[in-house]
């Protein structure tokens, strides 16, 4: 496939997540529906006309082109090597949760008490680690999935299960911007699949929101976090009553 086939292509993906239809894009081209299908079949577009698009979409070309990028050679995945090393340093396990959520390199600087020195030897110890590709004026540009996920039962998790859950969970969810839902309940081995899918979905969505969200300045957001999770389980003040 052509490099402008696969841009195409992730503009569509752009095109589709945010509801943007044929018709719009039409309106927005000059065009008429039938037309803009045309060009989307044949990836026969000028770079005005794919700069248009994009403005419809609220994305510059260059994410475009980054995310095709990304799609075509990133992992979903770290070594448990990888992990080890990113957790058990403090500041560079910040930056590579900064990198992740596609934070630029002036605002780390701005927002975290970090000098030039040490965001540089973070994002040089990632680019050694292959989490990252480090490109001119310390532009980081990803080499892991956009669904990246941390390693089940690996250090990265294990961390965030015994430091950041516990403190998470830790509060009431009272305010206005919370949200918090516990449901327990006796299903199938059929059902449990469903409701994982179903949550998986969910995760999906949830990260494309936030994808789309780091379009807004640094300064108009603030951090937030979710927990989506499933397993088999009985409370332990239930079971003592259960009957063999």
């Amino acid at each position: 496939m052509s490099q402008r086939a696969q841009i195409v292509d992730e503009l569509k993906r752009v095109l589709r997540e945010q509801t943007i239809t044929y018709a719009a894009v039409a309106k927005k081209l000059s065009l008429s529906e039938a037309s803009v299908k045309r060009l989307f079949s044949s990836a026969d577009f000028t770079l005005e006309r794919l700069d248009k698009i994009c403005d419809l979409a609220g994305i510059a070309l260059s994410d475009v082109i980054e995310r095709m990028h990304e799609r075509g050679s990133a992992t979903n995945k770290l070594t448990v090597e990888q992990e080890r090393e990113i957790v058990a340093d403090p500041k560079l396990f910040l930056v590579t949760w900064l990198v992740l959520n596609r934070w630029q390199y002036d605002d780390m600087i701005k927002a975290y008490k970090l000098t030039d020195r040490e965001a540089l030897r973070c994002l040089l110890k990632l680019d050694r680690l292959k989490v990252i590709e480090l490109q001119p004026r310390n532009k980081a540009r990803l080499l892991v999935s956009r669904h990246f996920s941390w390693r089940p039962g690996g250090p990265v998790q294990n961390y965030i299960h015994q430091k950041m859950l516990r403190e998470f969970i830790g509060d009431r969810f009272v305010d206005a911007q919370d949200e918090f839902f516990f449901h327990g309940g006796v299903v199938s081995d059929s059902a449990l699949a469903q409701i994982k899918q179903q949550l998986q979905s969910c995760a999906r969505s949830c990260v494309e929101i936030m994808d789309r969200d780091r379009m807004v300045p640094t300064k108009k957001r603030s951090g937030a976090a979710l927990v989506l999770a499933l397993r088999p389980w009985a409370y332990s003040g239930f079971a003592e009553y259960l009957r063999d």
